[in-house]
């Protein structure tokens, strides 16, 4: 769960969050008496995957948007 609340900060880095996300389900195999943070550090860290994965290709389609306007606007 540590890791999970680190990556808020530093999640940009991909590696990070999905660094969590796999010892959060290490963690819950492991050690039942932390199946709590473990469950609370994997729901964090797929959270902030998503929004990262959501981000990017927010970027992709904006960029796809402006090299099709920027192609079509050019003279041949």
């Amino acid at each position: 769960m540590v890791l999970a609340l680190v990556s808020i900060v530093f999640g940009f880095t991909f590696l990070l969050p999905l660094l969590s996300l796999i010892l959060g389900f290490v963690g819950l195999k492991k050690e039942p008496a932390g199946r709590g943070m473990a469950i609370t550090g994997i729901v964090i860290s797929g959270l902030i995957l998503l929004v990262w994965v959501a981000v990017v290709a927010v970027i992709v389609v904006i960029g796809l948007a402006a090299a099709a306007s920027a192609g079509a606007s050019q003279p041949l």
